[in-house]
């Protein structure tokens, strides 16, 4: 009986050892079945969405913002109450010697005075002052009370603040350009990918179908050559697609400042984006130009260019600053000294200074002709941006009414080559028809696809190129300068 038991152990084990394996392969199955999350789906909004928030570029435009509101507060201080201590300890190894005359001084009580005509070495004489040990300390305080230029530079500096948040504004719209162009371009390549696949399987059916004919004697070699020739190129042509679709998506990532290796995936499709809008609905003619970002920055550059001229002209009136110190000092023989009066001796003052340029060498009338003919420049820069918007509009408009034409022959030309396609495979498959009918039908297919597809691409970035244009990209400027 112990001896059954004892032969039976080993099964046993090997039982409980594989049950053991399988348990921990399924815990390791759901575990990674767990682990390995569906790529994340974006639309086009969120691709911009996300793009705004973490483009190294949008982000280097927020930094320079930060720096103008800082430059603000540090431009601000100079007007704030300037409070400094000091303090200071002095050693004399040998005391400075002063030369005084001695007739300055006034003659002992009952003394005859210096009489005239000495020599001079008996009138001036050497004599050391002062002790070897010196120490004081000392605060003072002073406040800016009046000066034009401060606070009219203060002013300028809120508004070169923003400047810098209209020169954001401008990063986000480019940004946001790129990453829609980049969005569609990644569409299109994984439609074209698609598309050959599709035509990858139709082809090889018909291949299956002639390589059956030749090995029953119904069709020829060549016929089959043919058909494996058209296929090898489109595999290749497919493989090509497929690494162009890997590259759009990466450079879509870099577009919006997500890391290369995230893996993620698209939630429209080219077609979804080609919807032929009625033209007189997409507004191709007027004049955009107050709506783009650029008109912004022209009008801000005129704005500080007139505040500077007001700088200037103020700075004719001087600055006034009031001041207050208090100072405490002492001399000592010996820095330990206890036979003299071991107290500080303390002074104090309060002042105004005026300060004011009489003639500056005409420095500030130069600069005040320097920003006119500044502001005339900015002038004849923004009429000559308004002109190139309405040729950039007029441009746009050409382009997207010529992409919309190009569709449509695109898409009857798609619908023509799928039909004689489907034609040329069901005579081929009755016996009346030929390999080469079907062939050249295919690469006909194949090419009117590629140029439905190229159609589809270019009318979407003309939208984009319209959008563009009539300032659609740019957000609302915010142009609060406080602190944040």
């Amino acid at each position: 009986m112990n001896k059954q038991i004892t032969s039976s152990q080993p099964g046993r084990v090997a039982f409980a050892l594989l049950l053991f394996v399988a348990t921990v392969f399924s815990s390791l199955s759901a575990q990674n079945s767990m682990g390995e999350q569906e790529p994340k789906s974006y639309s086009l909004d969120a691709c911009i969405d996300y793009a705004l928030k973490n483009n190294r570029n949008i982000e280097n435009a927020q930094f320079d913002t930060y720096i103008a509101q800082k430059r603000v507060n540090e431009l601000r201080g100079v007007g704030l109450p300037q409070v400094t201590l000091g303090g200071s300890y002095t050693q004399y190894f040998e005391l400075p010697v002063s030369v005084i005359d001695v007739r300055q001084f006034p003659s002992a009580p009952g003394s005859d005075p210096i009489p005239d005509g000495l020599p001079d070495s008996i009138y001036f004489q050497t004599a050391n002052f002062g002790l070897t040990q010196n120490a004081s300390a000392e605060a003072q305080i002073s406040q800016l009370l009046f000066d034009g230029t401060f606070f009219i530079g203060l002013k300028a500096a809120k508004e070169y603040v923003n400047l810098t948040r209209i020169s954001e504004l401008r990063t986000e719209e480019e940004v946001a350009v790129n990453v829609a162009k980049s969005y569609y371009n990644a569409l299109v390549a994984e439609e074209r990918a698609r598309l050959l696949s599709l035509n990858l399987n139709r082809l090889d059916t018909v291949l299956s179908t002639t390589q059956a004919l030749f090995d029953q004697g119904f069709a020829e070699k060549v016929d089959v050559d043919r058909l494996r020739i058209q296929y090898n190129n489109l595999q290749v042509e497919k493989q090509k697609v497929d690494r162009l679709v890997e590259l759009g998506y990466d450079l879509l990532k870099f577009q919006m400042g997500m890391p290369i290796d995230e893996d993620i995936s698209l939630s429209e499709k080219i077609e979804d984006n080609a919807e032929i809008i009625p033209l007189e609905e997409l507004q191709l003619e007027g004049n955009f130009a107050n709506n783009r970002v650029e008109m912004q920055l022209f009008r801000q550059q005129i704005n500080l260019q007139e505040l500077d001229i007001k700088r200037n002209q103020v700075g004719f009136f001087g600055s006034l600053v009031g001041f207050a110190s208090a100072n405490y000092s002492t001399a000592r023989p010996r820095f330990f000294s206890l036979d003299i009066d071991p107290n500080w001796f303390r002074a104090s003052l309060v002042g105004l200074q005026y300060n004011v340029t009489l003639f500056d060498g005409l420095q500030k009338r130069s600069r005040i002709q320097q920003n006119t003919v500044n502001i005339d420049k900015i002038r004849n820069n923004m009429y000559m941006f308004e002109q190139s918007v309405l040729l950039e509009t007029r441009n746009a408009s050409v382009g997207v009414v010529n992409a919309y034409a190009d569709v449509e022959n695109a898409r009857r030309n798609l619908e023509l080559a799928e039909e004689v396609a489907r034609i040329s495979n069901r005579k081929y498959e009755e016996g009346v028809g030929s390999n080469l009918e079907v062939i050249d039908a295919e690469s006909t297919l194949l090419e009117s696809q590629i140029n439905y597809l190229a159609a589809l691409y270019d009318y979407t970035l003309a939208r984009v190129e319209l959008r563009r244009v009539k300032g659609d990209f740019v957000p609302e400027i915010n142009t609060n300068t406080e602190n944040q």
